[in-house]
């Protein structure tokens, strides 16, 4: 992990600049997500948010998989954000900056600066963000083929974003009857969008399986109501 808090370094974000080809234009996400969308991935230059109970989980697991073992993420004023469960996802720390408090004004600035030079960029703002950083900040995003990652879930963005990923339910396992402890979390996954075409259909996953880790859950057996 490489902290940014005084200041955001040149000479670093040249290095970490990534250069694109038009065949890697797609972000991998992992397997069990892929039916979801149109392309099979993440389109390099879009707006992507993560909502719901489970969203941050969510959001660890298909960073890690689009970043893989080389694309950079920077992750601009979000202080809660946790940095070792997002390595137990898969995300290298080492290719992590992190901007804890971009300074009063500067937020919309150093975001749009970051876009230049990382594949991803995690923001979750406190305050909704001004239709011109939205302007800018979408513009910059195409131009260098990086992906703005919402955390809230698009809460503070004044637009819809391209892709959002819903957790519409989620459920521990575990706990037998007073006795046990948490192992599993079964969730629904979904996505909406501009760039999910008309996509409708949803996946059950575990967030996270019995090793941590995003997985395929199977689908749940439908309850039958039994009449007299």
């Amino acid at each position: 992990m490489v902290a940014l808090a005084e200041r955001l370094d040149p000479d670093l974000l040249r290095k970490i600049k990534p250069v694109t080809l038009s065949k890697d234009r797609l972000l991998e996400v992992p397997e069990v997500l892929r039916p979801l969308m149109p392309w099979g991935g993440i389109q390099r230059g879009t707006t992507v948010a993560f909502a719901g109970v489970g969203g941050w989980s969510l959001a660890m697991a298909v960073m890690a998989e689009a970043l893989g073992s080389e694309g950079w993420l920077a992750v601009v004023g979000v202080p809660s954000f946790n940095l070792s469960a997002a390595s137990e996802f898969g995300v290298r720390l080492d290719r992590v900056l992190v901007v804890q408090d971009p300074g009063p004004g500067r937020w919309g600035t150093v975001v749009a600066t970051l876009l230049e030079s990382v594949d991803m960029v995690a923001v979750a703002p406190g305050l909704r963000v001004g239709d011109r950083d939205r302007r800018r900040l979408t513009a910059r995003a195409r131009e260098q083929e990086s992906v703005l990652v919402h955390l809230d879930g698009g809460r503070t963005w004044p637009s819809t974003t391209d892709v959002t990923f819903e957790v519409h339910a989620s459920s521990w396992e575990g706990i037998g009857v007073g006795h046990g402890h948490l192992t599993k979390r079964r969730a629904v996954v979904g996505v909406k969008g501009r760039r999910t075409g008309a996509a409708s259909a949803t996946v059950p996953v575990w967030l996270p399986d019995e090793n941590g880790q995003l997985s395929a859950a199977p689908e749940l057996a439908p309850v039958l109501s039994l009449s007299s």
